[in-house]
């Protein structure tokens, strides 16, 4: 007969092996830290006279500040005054937000009538302060599909392409060209993927008179949250790309020196597991032009600031506690393609 004892140590040793595979990586210098370890999901940071201010994806669009990278980050409350009437309720995804003029602009996703579940139509909402509030701006989309039971956009997408999903537009990220030119880079949802860019009034807040949207970059698999910027004479497209809710999700950059011509872009990675040891490197967003500083999320489990591990989908497992913090690098631009030259840390 077996010694129980030595059953019940054999079951301890083989639940402590799993559950540190299933759960968050074991303590090492050498892995980033979170700046924040909040649920703070695709970040979009922007630089103030007071300091930097964040923003997530989320109902209002959640935000926090602090006066430096790694300093104390304070967490507010949504800074969306309301969704807009065209809006049905549910989550704002993967907000930017940039200072236009006088005005904070903020550029979000909503959900809309007649594409499903999670279809969204992208909108504007501005502000005289990076705080908020932010209040609608018009009584109809920026950008959405023709066929979505939402008033005929400023950008509705014409003509139809038939080869992609009837899904919707999300991840709105804003660029000012190096001739001072105002543009909207926008994901059309699901796959195949497209990335599309259509230019702005001057103020930001409209559509460019005549404008149509151009489809940059497509994609058969998953890929999201563009951000792109002008970098030593060309333009660098930073895009997340896999399943945002695993280990492999990751950011890869493209270089074109078209703005509108992509086929003959160069690309690398830039942030994956294999390289920073964070679980889901993604949604991106670059400061200040992506100068010197980088903001991203990662998956950290059981309330540590620890990555998780494992092969799972961290938001189908409620037990390991697994949220998206907001991660701050430094970067430099070699050849003007981005890499990280290092990560900054919680005071």
């Amino acid at each position: 007969m077996p010694n129980r004892g030595a059953v019940r140590l054999l079951v301890l040793l083989l639940t402590t092996v799993l559950l540190a595979l299933a759960g968050p990586a074991t303590a090492d210098d050498s892995v980033p830290r979170p700046v924040l370890n909040a649920d703070f999901p695709d970040p979009a940071v922007v630089a103030t006279p007071n300091g930097l201010v964040a923003y997530s994806t989320g109902d209002r669009v959640p935000h926090a500040w602090a006066r430096r990278a790694d300093g104390t980050w304070q967490r507010g409350r949504g800074v969306l005054t309301h969704r807009p009437s065209w809006s049905r309720e549910g989550g704002v995804w993967a907000v930017d937000v940039v200072r236009v003029r006088s005005q904070w602009l903020l550029y979000y996703a909503t959900p809309v009538q007649g594409m499903g579940e999670h279809g969204r139509c992208i909108g504007v909402a501005r502000s005289s302060s990076a705080r908020g509030p932010f209040r609608p701006v018009g009584s109809a989309p920026l950008v959405c599909p023709s066929y979505a039971k939402a008033p005929l956009a400023q950008d509705p997408l014409l003509p139809r392409d038939p080869t992609l999903p009837r899904a919707g537009v999300i991840d709105p990220s804003y660029f000012r060209d190096h001739d001072g030119a105002s543009y909207l880079v926008y994901k059309t949802d699901r796959t195949p993927a497209t990335i599309r860019v259509v230019q702005l009034t001057d103020d930001g807040q409209a559509v460019a008179a005549g404008a149509t949207s151009v489809e940059l970059v497509r994609s058969p698999g998953v890929i999201e949250n563009p951000s792109l910027v002008w970098q030593a004479d060309g333009y660098v497209l930073l895009l997340s790309e896999g399943d945002w809710t695993r280990c492999g999700y990751r950011t890869r950059w493209l270089r074109s020196a078209s703005l509108l011509d992509w086929a003959a872009a160069s690309t690398g990675m830039l942030l994956d597991t294999a390289t920073t040891g964070l679980c889901g490197p993604g949604g991106a967003d670059l400061v200040d032009g992506g100068a010197t500083r980088l903001f991203l999320h990662g998956w950290t489990c059981r309330g540590t600031a620890l990555p998780c591990q494992g092969r799972g989908k961290w938001d189908h497992k409620p037990r390991q506690r697994g949220i998206r913090a907001m991660y701050a690098a430094t970067l430099h631009w070699p050849g003007g393609v981005p890499e990280v030259t290092g990560w900054l840390g919680p005071r």
